[in-house]
């Protein structure tokens, strides 16, 4: 026996009205259960006071451009010594260490920037090649005088 199918095959939806309340129920509470409007309200005290930082970060558009530089490093089209104040002593021995080879050009698309402390910022993005799409971290590191960039990684890349 076959149900009602139309010639596109998807079956008919009875209609459905919800029913109008005329004011919120007010359900029983339990002794110490929370309501959803308590939670929220903790949440956005947290929230107000977890984002009151001294130091100014860097912006987006500076964050953009210093990831595309260190993409261009990456791929061997730019040299790392012209971002020796971004880089943290550690990751510029490993981008003078790495052998140069300008085979590659990523497009840096998008970010999202995340701020930990007030000392730190991370950031994520997507890189992409002409047939492929990467994605790739950073993080950012007040020394005390500048913002320094103390991890940087392309994930899933091949060396």
């Amino acid at each position: 026996m076959h149900a009602f199918q139309s010639a596109s095959g998807l079956l008919p939806l009875n209609p459905y009205e919800p029913t109008e309340f005329e004011a919120h129920s007010q359900g029983e509470v339990a002794e110490g259960q929370l309501s959803l409007d308590d939670l929220l309200a903790e949440l956005h005290a947290e929230n107000v006071t977890r984002h009151e930082y001294t130091l100014p970060a860097p912006g987006r558009r500076m964050l953009h451009r210093v990831l595309t530089a260190l993409l261009e490093v990456q791929a061997g089209r730019r040299a790392a010594s012209q971002l020796d104040d971004w880089l943290s002593p550690v990751l510029q021995r490993r981008f003078r260490a790495t052998p140069r080879r300008a085979d590659t050009r990523y497009v840096l698309r998008n970010i999202h920037v995340c701020r930990p402390a007030d000392d730190a910022v991370e950031v994520c993005g997507t890189a992409h090649l002409p047939h492929r799409a990467y994605a790739l971290v950073a993080r950012f590191e007040h020394d005390g005088n500048r913002w320094r960039c103390t991890l940087f990684t392309v994930l899933g890349r091949r060396p």
